[in-house]
């Protein structure tokens, strides 16, 4: 018992003792610190405050160039101010005037007067316990010379040691003041905690008999309360342990039984969220935090195309275009960062190949340490909405072209009547006159007439494009209607392209204005004609769908004639593809074309309740695919 009583108080002396010397240590330092830093601050400040008013003194003199009175003023001020031990006066060329040994004409050789002369400003370093300072005397906004002083600072170590000796002096007397205090107080704690200590040794060899004697009111007397208290509860605990004991078979029973029941509920609750994932419309995928796929649900495989097995433990990005792929690893990283749910839209890859567009909605589990454990990639398929919505901003684009289209055909026709009203009036003039150059004047005449009526003709394409014309319905068969584009194309194309036809028998008859699509079939051949300037193929289809689940949010079920015109020529990228539809685009120039073929083909199947499609690559050629409703 005597060791733990020695010990106890020999540590909360040894702490204590500790933590006075390192306190005093660091006080020491920082004092010493401070008075150093605050003496240098103190001289700096001495210095310059000397500098400015000797300025002052000096300034008349240089002026008046009276080197003798410099000289005095200096030797009077090293004299009077303690600890300057020179002062230098220099002109404004930077050529000394005089210093402490006298007046003196020479330039100076010490670096810090050398730059501050270059630089005409105030500039000053310590070398060891001396500070050099130099600035220039200013008069009327210039420098009109410049003075030097060194201050000899070489009191500094004596003055801090002095003051280290002062702290030192006053931690020695605390150290040695708060040392008896700690041995008063361990040897105060020791002795209660001896008694409690046999005690709870006998406590422990199963006594409970042991009473400690309560002699004060302050933490040692709660201590021994609390201890006595313990042993009660001891005592009182043994006879409800044995209490406790002979229930425990009939608890533990109990308990058994109900773990069974929660492990049969948990089991079907784990179908009931099985059933549930496969029943979901939404696409779900379980990922880990790399990103590789752990478990999907039904609407997942039906959507890609693979089944769990195929995909499990590969990485999420490997079923995406490039684009994507790099999207998804940047969406992954975000969320092990930030921990917070993402929505996006992004394209995946089916089985086949094809391209899905989902919105997808993408959650974290977190673990216990607060780090990303799964990932929950959820998803719906929205390929259909964004091509209706594709589909929708084209139409009302051209629907705003068209009505622009019509404002602008009617007062360009009211232009043109007056031209070739005035161009008739100028010819009746010019029959009239005789005069050499008649016939040439005539031809003019017949140059403007001639352009106008082609104007005319271009207001009439624009008036088709931009209205809805009454049609002359009547049954017909495409293949006639092809037959007779192909009769008359193949004289006048060239003769490097050839034309191939591929016309299905029993062709549905559908109800439609003859000339119209005749007109449409014609406007796409002719592009394919001028798609292949160095030659090719054009080849025209005709074949009867029936279509029953449509393919896209264009078409309905029903029976439909397709046509397709497809040509192997120079093809098109994304960006033209997008466009050809809209009245006057053409990548051929105006001055060949207007722009407005394939605008009104595109107008004259959308007004027969049908519409076109496009693929194309460039340098693989184009395909048109007409489809035509079966009324």
């Amino acid at each position: 018992m005597q060791n733990i009583k020695f010990g106890l108080a020999y540590k909360i002396s040894l702490l204590v003792t500790i933590g006075i010397v390192f306190t005093g240590i660091a006080l020491n330092i920082i004092f010493r610190n401070y008075y150093i830093h605050d003496e240098i601050k103190h001289i700096e400040d001495q210095v310059m405050t000397i500098s400015r008013l000797t300025s002052q003194q000096f300034a008349p003199h240089i002026l008046k160039k009276e080197s003798k009175a410099l000289h005095e003023n200096i030797v009077g001020n090293i004299a009077t101010i303690k600890h300057i031990s020179d002062m230098q006066v220099y002109d404004r060329d930077g050529y000394l005037i005089c210093d402490k040994h006298g007046i003196q004409k020479k330039q100076p050789t010490d670096k810090l007067i050398q730059k501050g002369i270059e630089l005409t400003s105030m500039l000053h370093r310590w070398e060891g316990y001396k500070f050099k300072h130099f600035e220039p005397i200013i008069e009327k906004g210039g420098a009109m010379g410049f003075l030097y002083i060194e201050y000899n600072a070489d009191f500094l170590p004596k003055y801090i040691a002095n003051r280290r000796n002062f702290f030192a002096t006053l931690t020695g007397i605390l150290t040695l003041v708060f040392i008896g205090i700690a041995i008063i107080i361990s040897r105060k704690i020791t002795r209660p905690l001896e008694v409690i200590t046999n005690a709870s040794k006998r406590v422990a060899d199963g006594d409970l008999s042991v009473s400690v004697p309560v002699k004060s009111k302050d933490e040692l007397g709660i201590f021994a309360e609390n201890f006595n208290y313990m042993v009660e509860s001891l005592k009182s605990a043994k006879s409800e342990l044995e209490n406790y004991t002979k229930n425990l078979e009939h608890v533990i029973s109990l308990r058994t039984e109900r773990l069974n029941n929660a492990l049969k509920e948990l089991q079907q609750e784990k179908e009931f969220i099985e059933k549930l994932l496969s029943t979901i419309g939404a696409t779900i995928a379980v990922l880990d935090r790399e990103g590789k796929i752990i478990k999907v649900n039904r609407a997942w495989e039906d959507l890609r195309g693979f089944a769990e097995w195929e995909v499990k433990g590969k990485y999420i990005w490997e079923l995406m275009p490039p684009g994507s792929a790099s999207m998804a690893e940047m969406m992954l990283e975000e969320m092990l960062v930030y921990k917070a749910p993402i929505t996006f839209k992004i394209k995946v890859l089916t089985k086949g190949g094809e391209e899905k567009i989902l919105l997808a909605n993408n959650a974290v589990i977190i673990d216990e340490n607060n780090e990303v454990k799964y990932i929950i990639a959820t998803g719906i398929d929205i390929t259909e909405k964004e091509f209706l919505e594709e589909h929708l901003m084209e139409s009302q684009k051209l629907q705003s072209i068209a009505t622009l289209i019509t404002g602008l055909s009617h007062n360009f026709n009211n232009i043109l009547v007056g031209v070739v009203g005035y161009a008739g009036l100028l010819r009746l003039k010019l029959s009239s006159i005789d005069h050499k150059d008649i016939n040439e004047l005539l031809k003019y005449v017949d140059t403007i007439e001639d352009s106008a009526n082609k104007a005319s003709e271009l207001i009439i394409h624009l008036t088709a494009f931009s209205k809805k014309a009454e049609f002359r319905t009547e049954e017909i068969s495409m293949n006639d209607v092809v037959m007779d584009v192909i009769n008359m194309i193949e004289p006048t194309f060239p003769k490097f392209i050839s034309i191939e036809s591929h016309l299905q028998d029993n062709l549905y008859k559908i109800t439609a204005d003859r000339n119209k699509i005749h007109q449409a079939i014609l406007n796409i051949c002719l592009n394919a004609r001028d798609a292949m300037p160095e030659g090719g193929t054009l080849k025209i289809e005709t074949f009867n769908k029936d279509i029953v689940k449509p393919e896209h949010v264009l078409q309905h079920p029903g029976k439909y004639v397709v046509t397709r015109i497809s040509d192997t020529g120079q093809g098109m990228d994304e960006e033209t593809k997008n466009r050809i539809f809209e009245p006057f685009f053409t990548t051929k120039g105006l001055l060949h074309h207007t722009g407005l073929g394939l605008s009104i083909a595109y107008n004259t199947i959308k007004n027969h309740s049908g519409y076109i499609t496009v693929e194309s690559e460039v340098g693989k050629g184009t395909a048109f695919t007409i489809f035509l409703p079966v009324k």
